[in-house]
C-alpha cells in the first residue's frame, strides 16, 4: 500500500498535463499512487495519462462533466495511501514536494495537515511571485480554527493524513471552491502546519478571468451561508466580504486594472526562491522530455464510469 495518494482531477487539460505528470514522475519519493479522474474531458487528456503505462496511476473517466466537487470526492473514495495530497492538471510541483511534506507529518503526529506556499509563474514559466505565508526559516504549527474564515494557505500544495481526510467529504454541489469548503471542515477540528518554503507552481495568468473569479466568489459565499446556524454573525460578514471582492474584480477588469489587483495576491520572490524554482523546473523539464519525447508503450489501469 502506498504512503501517499496523489489526487489529480482533470477537465480538458491536454496541453498542460505533460508538465503536471512530469513533476509527479520526478518526485524524489517513489512511494505514491495517483488517482486520476477525468471529469468528462473532450480532448486527449485521458489518453495521455493511460499512455504512460505507469501501474501507480489509477485512471478513471466520467462520461459527462460532473464538476470538481463530485470528481474530487470520487477520487478521495478510491485513495488507499496513508496520506493524501493534490496536483491539479494545469500545475506542477517541485520534485521534493511529496517527501518534504511526508517528512513533516511523520515528525508531527498531532498535526493533521500541512501545506506550503506556491510559486506564481509568468507566461514564460518564470517565477513571478509567491502566495501563502512562507516567511521565516522554519515550519509553523497552528491550532484549529476558532472563528469562521478561509484557509490561510492554498489548497493544492496541501497534504492530509488519510484517516483525517476520509472523515470529511467534498460537496458535489460545488463546482468551484469545493477545496476551500473541504479544508474549512478539517481546519475547524484539527491543528495544521505551514512550511516555510514553496513546493508547488501555479500559472495564475492562465486561470484568472473575470468569469472564473465571480464564479469562485459566488460559491465561497454559498459555503459561508451554510454556516449561518453555527456562526450567525461571522457567516454574514464573510458573505458581504466576498460580495465586495467580486465587485472589486468587476471594477478592476472594467478599468483594465485586473493585473494590478491580481498581483496584490502575492509577493515578490527572494533570489533563493527564484534559484530553487529554476532548479525544480530544470529537473521536471528533463523528465517531461524523457517521458513525452517518444511514444510510451503500455497502459495505466483505466476504468470507464
Amino acid at each position: 500500500m502506498p504512503a501517499v495518494s496523489v489526487m489529480m482531477v482533470c477537465y480538458n487539460a491536454a496541453p498542460t498535463l505533460p508538465w503536471a505528470l512530469g513533476s509527479l514522475l520526478a518526485q524524489t519519493s517513489n512511494d505514491w499512487e495517483c488517482i486520476f479522474v477525468d471529469d468528462g474531458s473532450t480532448d486527449r487528456s485521458f489518453d495521455i495519462v493511460v499512455g504512460l503505462g505507469d501501474p501507480r496511476i489509477r485512471a478513471f473517466r466520467f462520461d459527462t462533466n460532473r464538476g470538481r466537487g463530485a470528481a474530487r470526492q470520487f477520487a478521495l473514495e478510491q485513495a488507499e495511501g496513508d496520506y493524501l495530497c493534490f496536483l491539479d492538471a494545469d500545475d506542477w510541483m517541485y520534485p521534493w514536494r511529496v517527501q518534504t511534506e511526508l517528512d513533516f507529518l511523520e515528525a508531527e503526529p498531532k498535526v493533521a495537515l500541512v501545506s506550503s506556499g506556491w510559486g506564481i509563474q509568468d507566461s514564460d514559466g518564470n517565477l513571478a511571485g509567491i502566495r501563502g505565508d512562507v516567511n521565516g526559516d522554519k515550519p509553523q504549527v497552528f491550532s484549529p480554527f476558532t472563528r469562521l474564515r478561509m484557509p490561510p494557505f492554498p489548497f493544492p500544495p496541501s497534504m492530509i493524513r488519510m484517516r483525517t481526510a476520509k472523515l470529511y467529504k467534498f460537496d458535489p454541489r460545488l463546482r468551484a471552491a469545493e477545496d476551500a469548503a473541504f479544508l474549512i471542515q478539517i481546519l475547524s477540528d484539527h491543528s495544521y502546519g505551514i512550511l516555510h518554503q514553496s513546493l508547488y507552481a501555479y500559472s495564475e495568468h492562465l486561470s484568472v478571468t473575470l468569469e472564473r473569479m465571480i464564479t469562485d466568489y459566488n460559491f465561497v459565499r454559498e459555503i459561508f451561508r451554510n454556516y449561518r446556524a453555527e456562526f450567525p454573525l461571522q457567516s454574514r460578514i464573510k458573505n458581504l466580504e466576498y460580495l465586495a471582492k467580486g465587485l472589486a474584480y468587476r471594477t478592476a477588469f472594467a478599468l483594465k486594472r485586473s493585473e494590478w489587483l491580481v498581483g496584490r495576491r502575492w509577493r515578490i520572490p527572494t533570489p533563493a526562491e527564484v534559484a530553487e524554482s529554476q532548479a525544480a523546473r530544470k529537473r521536471v523539464a528533463m523528465v517531461v522530455k524523457e517521458t513525452f519525447g517518444t511514444p510510451v508503450v503500455g497502459a495505466a489501469r483505466c476504468h470507464s464510469l
